[in-house]
């Protein structure tokens, strides 16, 4: 779904994504990589796969997009506990691979990022972006009022009306004003369900398409 946000154009994607088709960048958020890992040190026995599937999904996304490249709007990963070699050694041949297909990578660092002591090598980091006109930051709150702005952190759920006391839950992608928050990428994450107020836009991908809410459905 084509999205209009101030004079920039955006592709909303089923794949909790956003491409800016101008420079074929693509912006995802919340991917929380080493949850799961973070849960086991815990003592959680959650299994592992999270980390590979959602690097090979993104991977997928990239080069069916035809991205030139890749910013992350924050929480690429998850905490200390979760940034395990195993998982340095996954993030580090994605990397290469990505570099292979010459799609540079730029996380814009979230709040669950700025805890660990190092970041991967390879990996270049920034407080906030502009992409084509737009600001990427990942809190929400850090967007400057009037500027077109994607971000992430709260991981927004539509909750949409399916009977008279029934709902589904889906993560959706929520425009308020100039704001754009998108949802969390991640397969291993909770989210917050969106309370919108008048003028707001829910959209979600249920399948292969991103659709927007109509406003008589949201709960």
């Amino acid at each position: 779904m084509h999205l209009d946000l101030d004079s920039t154009n955006l592709e909303l994607l089923p794949g909790l994504a956003v491409l800016l088709p101008a420079s074929r960048t693509l912006v995802v958020a919340d991917v929380h990589l080493g949850k799961s890992a973070a849960f086991r040190a815990r003592g959680l026995a959650v299994p592992e796969g999270d980390t590979r599937r959602d690097l090979e999904r993104l991977r997928v996304l990239a080069g069916s997009t035809a991205s030139r490249r890749l910013v992350l709007a924050g929480d690429l990963f998850h905490s200390p506990a979760g940034l395990t070699p195993e998982i340095e050694d996954a993030i580090a041949a994605w990397l290469d691979g990505l570099g292979d297909l010459g799609i540079p990578v730029t996380l814009v660092l979230g709040n669950h990022d700025r805890k660990l002591r190092h970041l991967p090598g390879g990996l270049a980091t920034a407080d906030a972006l502009d992409c084509d006109g737009i600001a990427v930051v990942h809190d929400p709150a850090d967007a400057e009022p009037g500027t077109p702005t994607l971000a992430g952190h709260l991981h927004p759920v539509a909750r949409i009306a399916d009977g008279r006391r029934t709902s589904l839950r889906l993560p959706c992608f929520h425009l308020r004003d100039q704001l754009l928050t998108l949802p969390a990428f991640g397969s291993f994450t909770g989210g917050r369900i969106v309370e919108p107020r008048l003028g707001d836009r829910l959209f979600v991908a249920p399948g292969d398409r991103v659709l927007e809410v109509p406003a008589d459905l949201w709960r």
